[in-house]
Parts: structure tokens; C-alpha cells; sequence
């Protein structure tokens, strides 16, 4: 064969040599995708397997946040979801025709596909590692930020309450300046000044601001701070009532003691005399501005014990320096006890004012002679003085002295008031107050007048005062009026025996009336009637 021949030959030879090598290749690779495709199935099947593991405890990280990020979250849910979707497509697609009959195309992209697929999985499977981390920083940071938000609203309720507190205390201030103006916050006591209170009280709201300003108090504690400071303003008139019952036993007890040493008697030591004097002018005011109640009661009541224990050694000294001496102490006793000429002509003008009353309401015609004549042997039979029965006896006949104010078809009216009837007859202690507040000579009965509609459960009126916050001689005057009312026959209904009266009234003691006054009135009915058991004998 020449050169030429062979030439063609070889290449020929050549070509075959290339062809069955790309064959036998392309043979072995065809072979071999069709093992490796054949097996991904189970490979993804066992990593998704692990996934489901881990995304179990992903829900448990996922539970124990108040707050998902909801990027991360969509971007795991996504992902596996992709996962499954893939997965079933390639499983449907080798299901739909067997691997031996596909071309070596056919397989490599089923190969790629199945690739793609296993990345995936590595993809999530890392995600899921790093999601935790990043959930739990932007849940930190949605916590911070909710704490940041419910702490500036928090602030600005508080701002808010301390702003309605402060309005709230603004009232109770404007509340006393009127009280003030009428006469009805210190009573005319000359222990008590509303100047220096009012000045405590302003230093003292100064006080608890700079200090929030500066962050000394917590919010909470200004506001009730701020409301304790009110409380104690709005009752500062109800305990000097209180002190000027004292302060009004304490000044007649010492000046009738001054008036026994004018004359050579001594009954208590000067010591114990200005250590009293201290307590009533120093202690009582102090405590009466500060608004410490219990503290301000154990002062007044060591007072009271005090004076308790002189009173009746000293009347009898005084009384018997009079059998001694006549006429001696009656200028002296003016000071104390009132001029009697001046006590008889007020009970002339009370009794003047009581007919222009009975005149105007014909169903309680001499009702406030009968509860006059009640309280004198109530007081008389609880050890009062002379004088201070005297001025409750004009008290108790002017009590209901403000009817002169009330529409008259109202006074005699005998069917159930209505609402607006009712106010109307509400007002008649304050009317009362006013039509003697010019008077100087009764401004101590004033307040006895004013309340003796006040319970003792703080349910009556004017101002709703409650057990000792009434004075004493008001309590009395409650009592007997209850007492006069229940023993007389009304359109109504029948009068009570003084009896069933009696028990009526124990029934309400604590709840209406003051239980000592109902008792001292109780023990006057009982005296009375075992008086009057030999007559009838």
C-alpha cells in the first residue's frame, strides 16, 4: 500500500479510535449518573429528615419569642417549602419514565436538578443554625423598644395623674379661702392660724415637686404625696372644731384658776399649767397644719385629761369662795363665763326668734323649747358647767333658726318632699350659721348649730362630718330633736312612747347618733320615770 493510501486509512483509524473513546466516556458517565441520580432520592429524603429535626427545635426557639423577624422567618418557610415542592417534581419526573431509557442529557440535567436540590438543603440547613441568633436579636431589640414606649407612656400617665392631683389640690385650696371667708376653717380659735398653715401647705407641694423634678420620689409616691397633702387640707376645719372645743375648756379652766390664785388659792402647779399651755400653743397648731391626725387626738385628749381633772375642784373652790365672799368673782367670771345679764338677754332674743318660727310651721310648733329643756338635763346629768349649759340651751332653742329662710308651703308640707324641697330644708343649719355669724356673742354655739344634722356615720349634712369630728354639744342637740320629734303625734303617723323612742335611738347609735349622747338621754328618761313611779303609786 502506497503512502497516499495509507494516509486515509490512518486518519479514518483515527476517527473510529476518537468516536469509541467518546462513546466509552460518555457510556460511563451515562452509567454512572444513572447510580448517582438513582440515590439522591434517599440522600434528600435523609436530610430532610435532619431538617424536620432542626426546625422542631427552631419552633421551640420561635415559641419563646414575643417577637419574630419576620424576614428571617419567611425566608426558612420559603426555603423549606421549596425544598418539598423540588423534591416531589424530581421524584415525579424519574417516576414518569425509567432512568435506563433517558439520554445522557436527560440525566445530566436530572443530576444538576437533584444538585441544585442538596445545595438547597445545605442552605436551609445553615439558615436554621443562624436563625436563633438573629430571631433572638430582633426580639431583644422589639422588647427593648416596647419597654422604651410602655416606659414613656407609663411617664406620661403619671404626668397626667400628677396634673389631675395638683388640679384636685388647686380645688381643696379654693375650698378652704371660701371656707375662710364664711368663718368655717379655724372657728375663731387663737391657737389656730390659717396664714402659717396655708404657707406649709404651698412649701410643702414645693417640696414634693423639686423633689420629682430631681428624681428623689418615684412618680406614684408625688401623686400620692400629692392627694395626702389635699386630704389633709379639706380636713383641717373639721379638727380645729375639735381643737376649739379644747382650746375653749383649756382657757376657762386656766382663767378660772387665774381668778382662785387672785385670791390666795393655788389647785394647779404653774409648771403643769405652762407645760399645757405649751402643748395647746405649740404642739396643737403644729400637728393641726401637718395634718397629724392621731398624733393632734392624744394632744387634745391629754388636754382633756387634763382639764377633766381640775374642773370640778376648781368650780367647787370658785363656789365656795362665793358662799365666802358674794359678789367677789362675779366680775372675774364675766371674763370666762359670760355676763349672766348678757346669757338671759340672748335667751330672750332665741326665744323671740323661735315664736316667729313656730308661727311658720304649726306641726313642730314648740319643738325647739321642748329640745332646749331636753339638752339642759342631758348636760346637767353628763356634769356640765353652768355655763356651758347655758349656752347649749340657747343653742339647742336657735338650732333650726335657719327655717326662717324656708319657703313656708315647704315647713307644712305632709306629703314626701321632692328632691329639690329637700336640698331646700338641707340648707337650713347654714342659714342658721349665717343669720347668728354677725353675733359675737353666740360665735360658740355657731358650729353646734351648723352641725347638728351631721351622723355620726358621716351620712348627714353639711359637711358629712363623722363620729368625734361632730362637736359634742351638736351630738346632744341631735339626739334630744330625734327624741322630741319620735314623742309627738304627726300627720303621719302616732307619736312613740319616750320608751320605744329610747330604743329607736340606741338602735341608730354609731350609725346616726353619738352612742354617749344617746345613753346620757337613755339615763335623763330613766331618772325621770323612776321619779315619777311613787306618783303614780
Amino acid at each position: 500500500m502506497s503512502e497516499e493510501e495509507r494516509q486515509p486509512a490512518e486518519v479514518s483509524q483515527t476517527k473510529a479510535e476518537r468516536g469509541f473513546r467518546r462513546f466509552t466516556s460518555e457510556f460511563r458517565e451515562w452509567r454512572g449518573l444513572r447510580a448517582r441520580v438513582s440515590s439522591f432520592p434517599e440522600q434528600v429524603e435523609e436530610k430532610i429528615r435532619a431538617l424536620e429535626d432542626s426546625l422542631s427545635e427552631y419552633r421551640l426557639v420561635i415559641s419563646e419569642l414575643d417577637y419574630k423577624a419576620p424576614d428571617t422567618d419567611q425566608r426558612v418557610w420559603d426555603l423549606y417549602d421549596h425544598i418539598q415542592t423540588e423534591k416531589q417534581r424530581l421524584i415525579t419526573e424519574m417516576e414518569r419514565r425509567p432512568l435506563f431509557l433517558r439520554g445522557l442529557k436527560e440525566l445530566r440535567s436530572l443530576n444538576d436538578a437533584w444538585e441544585k436540590l442538596l445545595t438547597d438543603q445545605q442552605a436551609l440547613q445553615e439558615m436554621i443554625a443562624r436563625a436563633p441568633a438573629e430571631l433572638k436579636e430582633y426580639n431583644e431589640r422589639q422588647l427593648e423598644r416596647e419597654r422604651q414606649r410602655q416606659e414613656e407612656q407609663r411617664r406620661a400617665d403619671l404626668q397626667s395623674r400628677i396634673a389631675a392631683a395638683r388640679r384636685s389640690l388647686d380645688l381643696a385650696l379654693g375650698y378652704i379661702e371660701q371656707l375662710d371667708r364664711e368663718g368655717r376653717v379655724t372657728f375663731g380659735s387663737q391657737v389656730l392660724q390659717l396664714e402659717e398653715a396655708q404657707k406649709y401647705w404651698i412649701d410643702h407641694l414645693n417640696q414634693i415637686l423639686r423633689k420629682n423634678e430631681v428624681g428623689e420620689l418615684h412618680p406614684d409616691e408625688v401623686v400620692l404625696n400629692i392627694y395626702n397633702l389635699e386630704s389633709m387640707i379639706r380636713d383641717a376645719p373639721n379638727l380645729s372644731m375639735r381643737v376649739r372645743e379644747v382650746e375653749e375648756r383649756f382657757t376657762r379652766l386656766v382663767t378660772k384658776h387665774d381668778m382662785l390664785v387672785s385670791f390666795g388659792k393655788t389647785v394647779i402647779s404653774q409648771q403643769e399649767i405652762a407645760r399645757m399651755t405649751i402643748k395647746l400653743h405649740e404642739q396643737v397648731p403644729e400637728l393641726w397644719i401637718t395634718g397629724q391626725r392621731q398624733e393632734l387626738e392624744r394632744a387634745l385628749e391629754v388636754l382633756e385629761s387634763f382639764v377633766a381633772t381640775y374642773e370640778s375642784t376648781i368650780e367647787t373652790e370658785l363656789a365656795y369662795l362665793e358662799r365666802r365672799r358674794p359678789g367677789l368673782t362675779r366680775a372675774l367670771a364675766t371674763v370666762s363665763e359670760g355676763d349672766e345679764t348678757a346669757l338671759l338677754q340672748m335667751s330672750a332674743m332665741a326665744r323671740s326668734l323661735i315664736s316667729a318660727i313656730d308661727s311658720r310651721d304649726r306641726y313642730m310648733r314648740g319643738h325647739s323649747d321642748v329640745v332646749s329643756r331636753l339638752v339642759v338635763k342631758m348636760a346637767r346629768n353628763a356634769g356640765w358647767n353652768k355655763t356651758d349649759i347655758d349656752y347649749l340651751m340657747i343653742a339647742a332653742l336657735l338650732h333650726d333658726v335657719g327655717k326662717v329662710s324656708i319657703p313656708e308651703h315647704i315647713l307644712n308640707k305632709t306629703d314626701p318632699l321632692t328632691e329639690d324641697e329637700w336640698q331646700t330644708i338641707q340648707m337650713h343649719p347654714y342659714y342658721g350659721a349665717q343669720i347668728l355669724k354677725p353675733v359675737d356673742a353666740l360665735s360658740r354655739i355657731i358650729p353646734w348649730i351648723y352641725h347638728h344634722q351631721e351622723r355620726w356615720d358621716g351620712r348627714g349634712y353639711p359637711d358629712h362630718l363623722t363620729g368625734r369630728q361632730i362637736p359634742i354639744p351638736a351630738s346632744y342637740i341631735a339626739v334630744a330633736e330625734a327624741f322630741s320629734v319620735m314623742t309627738v303625734d304627726l300627720p303621719n303617723r302616732p307619736a312613740k312612747s319616750k320608751e320605744e323612742a329610747i330604743d329607736e335611738l340606741r338602735k341608730a347609735a354609731e350609725t346616726q347618733f353619738s352612742p354617749e349622747a344617746v345613753e346620757v338621754l337613755a339615763d335623763v328618761v330613766a331618772k325621770e320615770k323612776k321619779q315619777a313611779e311613787p306618783e303614780n303609786e
